[in-house]
Parts: structure tokens; C-alpha cells; sequence
């Protein structure tokens, strides 16, 4: 008796061995690309894509979003490492690192006969430990204290471009301070980064500042409107100031030229109409995100009026946010409660384009930061860098714990881990020493990336952790020094909340990895293409051997079109 086959002939499966060997190399061959980039010696990576655009950066979720990769696995640790970026917006690169140390363990453990369920088991119990040991080491601090915000960002921007090529590197810290605390309430612990609105234009880097309001990257409509504006009153509109078009087909019907001449007039009265509702508003400054007439536009500068049209939504939101305004939404009915405020509004040239500001008042909702930089390049690492920071000062005030930085907080999980492993039983207390081990990665590739010694840093920090007594120490590495430190005399510091997310993030996609014990791939055929009838298929020996229209002989065979 003849079996059917199992599987199609295009579907191939790769084995047990092999499914978990493969899937290892991906994971931990992604994590190396980025290892080098963690500290604040860490070295930058750089990316060219299709069209010869480089890419410079050590941000490691940055990176690894640019790089295509083809295989599961890899995309996982990718995933994995974005998710880092999404939730709390730093630590991508500490992410991929303990990722990447895990897998490394789990080979080994996988090598010498332990079960794939122990060891994820061990890593999940390792997980539940590291974040209790974090919960009883965190330090509470208050939320509205600067000195604190400062010690944070300098952790967090120390080595990148937008701090180490500052003349005076606590400039941007103070500016981005003061963005965050204008948008913030901190009495609830409640901010929106997205309140912040990033402009990038070239020029000099000191020039970087802080605006209380909003720019806009337009032009004032007409050169006979006022360059400027002091307490305008705004008025937001969603509605063309131009005459309207049909949506569907219409048709006028012209018998003559008195006709033409008394339709022009009625338009240009109907327009004339708009501008004095406007105008009776009180309103100085109209933004439109529709279009507005010319003789809408000399109408308005007549009466003393700025307009600007074409103007983005994500920039009406940001005026509304900064001045008070509502989005008018019936301009035959313009309320007092729709206005906005101003403390001035002018136009300014930034990079060599002209821009408008919108100084709001004294307590603006939204504010905006200008960024200058000589190349695009750098305006995209600016850009990545201040939205870490942003997100670093958000962890903070929405949650403030914090513990000390350099991998003393990494030092201190992984010496308690290795302790309470001794009270497990089973193959699963090796995998807890495992973690352990992943864990001091961290301190240890810091170690490395400022050209200290391996082994050499190993062995410091456990000697001076086993002469602490008992006390828990918060024994680091000093980038500066390129020693072994107590951080806690240093302002060092950083959020609990992204080693929380770190934790969490690195142990689910490793799991996840070790978890798959099998995969069946479906032959990739670059030879599919259709028929002018439509028909489509492929053909796994290009075409060689191709007969769909044989029958109806050579001349008169369908041309095929290829995708």
C-alpha cells in the first residue's frame, strides 16, 4: 500500500537540531552588531540603504530598525529591542546585550543535557527575583527636584552627539528641562511627550533653543501683511478661504458677459463676507489648513491681519496646545472661546528658510525645540537623542525611583540572583546561575567598550563585593577613570523603570526563542508571474520547461508579464 506524502514538495522542514541551533546564531549574531555601542565610550554604527543615504548612530534600536534581516529569530530580537524603545525610550542597547547573553547561556545549557523547559523556567524564576531585588534596592526621590533631572540626563546623553559636541553640554540639559517641566503637571505625574514639538533646520549647533509656543515652517501669505505681531489674538480655521468647488460635476450656465461679470462679484462678496466675520472676531492672526485667495490675502492685509495657509494638522494641534485656540469650526460663527493668544507672533529666517514663530504666553502647553546641527546626519541623531531624553525625564516623573548607574544596579541583581539559586533544586538552579552570569554581561561590556580588561574587571568587582561586609555597595564602572567605583558617591543615575522593561523585555523573547523546537519553510520560487488571461503560477526550474500554451503553438503563445 502506497502512503500519501506528508508535505507538499515545495515545503521543507528544517529539524529539531538544527531549528534550535539556527535560531540561537540569529539571535546572538543580531546582539553582537550593537554590543559595541553601550557607555558612554561606546562606538557608533553606520548604515547605507538602497539609495546611498547613510544613516550614523548609537542608539542601538535605531540601528537595528535600519538593518534588514531575513530570519524569525532575528526579527524577535529586533521586535524585542523596539518594544524597550516604545515603553520607555532607553536601554535598547542594555536590551540587546542581556538578549544576546541569555542565548549565549541557553546554548550552553542545551550542549550539556538540560531541557529546554528548565531552562526557560529557571530564566522565568530568575525574572521574578531580579525584579524583587530591584523593587527592595530602588531609591525614591521626589519629582520635582532638577538637581535630580539633571544627574538623569547627564547619565543618559554623556557620549552622544548632541551632548559631547556642545561647548557647553549643560545647556541642552537645562533646555530640555525646561520643556519638560512647561508641559508637565507634576503635582499628578502627568506628561505627553508629544506636546514637544522637534524642529530641525541647519546651522550653527549653538544655536539650539527653546521656543514657548509653536513654529511653523510657512511664510506670511502676502508681502503687504505685517512681519510681525504683538498680543495677536489666533484664530485656527479647517476651511478654504477661496471660492468653494463642487464635489460632484455642475454646470453654469453664461449667456453673457454681464452675467460672468455679476458671478465674479458675487464670489469675491461671498469672500469679502468671510474676512469681515474674521475681522469683526478681533482676530490678528489667521492659520488655516486650507487654502486662502489672493484677494482673500489682500483683503486681510488691508485690515492689519497675518494669514498662513496650507498650514499641517499636527500644527493646528500644536497652536491649540500653545495659545488656547480652538479649531474655529464654523467661521460664520466665530465664538470669543475659539481665539487663541499670543504673546507674539513674527517671521523670522532660520537655515536660510523663512519660518513663522508663535510665542505664546506665560504658560504655554506646548512648546517647541529648535535643533541645529551643520548636517542632516547629525539633526537625525539630535533628533533621537533629545527623544530620549524627553522619555528618560517621563520614566522619572511619572514613576520616581531610580537606582545608581554604571552596571552597579545589574551588579547588584546578579550577585543576589547567584545567592538565592542555592535554594532551588533541579537542573533549574543552573539556569538561575546563568542568568546571573547574562546579567554581569552588562557591567562587563561597559568595561570593555572604555578598554579595561575583562577578566581583570570580573575579578575586582567580586573582590571588592566579597570585602563589602554584608552592605550592599554600588561597585560600577567609571567611564572617566576606567576603574571600579562605589557609584553612589557619583551622579551616576537612572531609572528603575527601564531596568524593569529591560528585564521583562529580554527574558520573553528569549524564551520565545527557546521555545520553538521546529520550522517548516515554504520554498521561496523568484519565478511567479501570471498569464495576460490571468492565470498565475511558477516555475521551480525558471521556466524551462514551461507548456501552459503549447498547444496553441509558438507564434500564437500569451506574452507573460513578470512581478
Amino acid at each position: 500500500m502506497k502512503y500519501p506524502d506528508l508535505l507538499d514538495q515545495d515545503i521543507s522542514r528544517v529539524g529539531l537540531q538544527d531549528s534550535q541551533k539556527y535560531n540561537l546564531i540569529s539571535g546572538k549574531l543580531v546582539t553582537e552588531i550593537v554590543k559595541t555601542s553601550l557607555g558612554p565610550r561606546g562606538m557608533e554604527k553606520m548604515y547605507i540603504d538602497i539609495l546611498g543615504e547613510d544613516t550614523i548612530t548609537k542608539h542601538g534600536g535605531a540601528f537595528l530598525r535600519k538593518v534588514d534581516v531575513v530570519h524569525p529569530a532575528a526579527k524577535s530580537v529586533i521586535d524585542a529591542v523596539n518594544t524597550v524603545d516604545t515603553h520607555v525610550g532607553d536601554g535598547t542597547t542594555s536590551a540587546a546585550v542581556l538578549i544576546g547573553s541569555l542565548l549565549n547561556h541557553a546554548e550552553e545549557l542545551l550542549k550539556i543535557g538540560i531541557p529546554v523547559a528548565a531552562i526557560t523556567r529557571g530564566y522565568e524564576r530568575s525574572l521574578d527575583c531580579a525584579l524583587e531585588i530591584l523593587n527592595e534596592i530602588k531609591i525614591k526621590s521626589n519629582r520635582r527636584d532638577r538637581k535630580t533631572m539633571k544627574q538623569l540626563l547627564a547619565t543618559c546623553l554623556e557620549g552622544k552627539a548632541i551632548f559631547d559636541l556642545q561647548e557647553e553640554n549643560m545647556k541642552i540639559i537645562d533646555i530640555i528641562i525646561e520643556a519638560i517641566c512647561q508641559i508637565t503637571n507634576l503635582e499628578r505625574g502627568k506628561i505627553n511627550v508629544d506636546d514637544i514639538k522637534i524642529e530641525e533646520k541647519i546651522g550653527n549647533l549653538a544655536d539650539i533653543e527653546l521656543i514657548k509656543g509653536t513654529i511653523i515652517d510657512k511664510t506670511i501669505d502676502s508681502s503687504a501683511m505685517p512681519r510681525s505681531i504683538k498680543d495677536a489674538k489666533i484664530l485656527l480655521i479647517n476651511e478654504p478661504l477661496e471660492p468653494m468647488r463642487s464635489k460632484t460635476e455642475a454646470e453654469i450656465e453664461i449667456e453673457s458677459p454681464e452675467q460672468m461679470s455679476q458671478f465674479l462679484d458675487q464670489e469675491n462678496k461671498d469672500l469679502l463676507a468671510f474676512v469681515k466675520k474674521i475681522t469683526d472676531s478681533g482676530a490678528t492672526v489667521v492659520i488655516s489648513r486650507k487654502g486662502v485667495n489672493e484677494f482673500v490675502q489682500e483683503a486681510l492685509a488691508k485690515k492689519g491681519i497675518i494669514s498662513m495657509r496650507r498650514v499641517k494638522y499636527n500644527d493646528l494641534w500644536w497652536l491649540e496646545k500653545a495659545t488656547g485656540a480652538k479649531t474655529c469650526e464654523n467661521i460664520e460663527k466665530i465664538s470669543n472661546n475659539e481665539l487663541g493668544f499670543a504673546k507674539k507672533v513674527y517671521e523670522k529666517t532660520i537655515g536660510g528658510d523663512k519660518m513663522m514663530f508663535v510665542e505664546a504666553g506665560n504658560n504655554p502647553k506646548s512648546v517647541t525645540l529648535l535643533l541645529r546641527a551643520n548636517s542632516k546626519r547629525y539633526l537625525d541623531e539630535f533628533h533621537r537623542n533629545a527623544l530620549n531624553a524627553f522619555y528618560v525625564l517621563r520614566n522619572f516623573i511619572e514613576n520616581p525611583f531610580i537606582v545608581y548607574g554604571a552596571g552597579s544596579a545589574e551588579w547588584i541583581v546578579a550577585q543576589k540572583i547567584r545567592e538565592q539559586s542555592v535554594t532551588v533544586e533541579g537542573k533549574e538552579q543552573i539556569a538561575i546561575e546563568r542568568f546571573a552570569d547574562a546579567v554581569e554581561q552588562i557591567p562587563l561590556t561597559l568595561a570593555r567598550n572604555i578598554g579595561m580588561n575583562e577578566l581583570d574587571t570580573l575579578t575586582q568587582l567580586r573582590t571588592k563585593s566579597s570585602k563589602s561586609n554584608g552592605k550592599m555597595k554600588w561597585y560600577g564602572i567609571d567611564s572617566n577613570t576606567r576603574k571600579v567605583l562605589d557609584t553612589s558617591s557619583s551622579e551616576i543615575i537612572e531609572t528603575v523603570v527601564v531596568k524593569q522593561q529591560v528585564f521583562k523585555t529580554a527574558v520573553e523573547a528569549t524564551n520565545m526563542i527557546l521555545n520553538i523546537d521546529d520550522v517548516f519553510m515554504k520554498d521561496l520560487i523568484d519565478n511567479t508571474h501570471c498569464h495576460i488571461d490571468g492565470t498565475v503560477h511558477a516555475h521551480h526550474d525558471g521556466g524551462k520547461s514551461h507548456n501552459h500554451f503549447e498547444q496553441e503553438g509558438l507564434e500564437q503563445r500569451q506574452m507573460h508579464h513578470y512581478y
